[in-house]
């Protein structure tokens, strides 16, 4: 018997396991304007322990509300815009946001949920928000 046939005569065929994901709800979290300009607000959405942010613009963004490295609360900490340097000692900020881990001081963009310092390693998941009828949804 050559050596495929010998690991083929030892695999167990199982029948495959559907796996559903969960269907996505709306979830009315507060009323449009609700959060100050620059606040937060943690809500409990489908289950789901998320905080939602409303940025300078007076658009919302809503990610998990668990820092990734060490479970602190993320609406114990703050947003403000993200820092950039292209050089040693230089700063200066963009458009983009960040969350700020109360903990750590670990930034988390807004829009990806990507750690700032560790982009493949760490990141908060992000959900959908949008304003319907004077409401702030966040689908989850």
């Amino acid at each position: 018997m050559n050596f495929n046939a010998a690991v083929e005569a030892h695999v167990v065929h199982e029948p495959l396991v559907e796996v559903r994901e969960r269907p996505v709800q709306r979830c009315f979290v507060c009323v449009h304007g609700e959060i100050p300009i620059g606040g937060m607000r943690p809500v409990t959405a489908n289950g789901r322990s998320i905080v939602v942010a409303r940025l300078s613009d007076g658009s919302y963004r809503a990610v998990a509300n668990t820092c990734p490295r060490e479970a602190a609360r993320m609406s114990d900490g703050k947003v403000e815009r993200m820092w950039h340097g292209d050089e040693v000692g230089e700063h200066r900020q963009n458009g983009r946001c960040v969350i700020i881990c109360p903990w750590h001081n670990f930034e988390f963009d807004l829009d990806t949920g990507r750690s700032a310092c560790e982009t493949d390693r760490m990141r908060l998941k992000t959900y959908r928000v949008a304003i319907e009828g004077g409401n702030v949804a966040v689908y989850v």
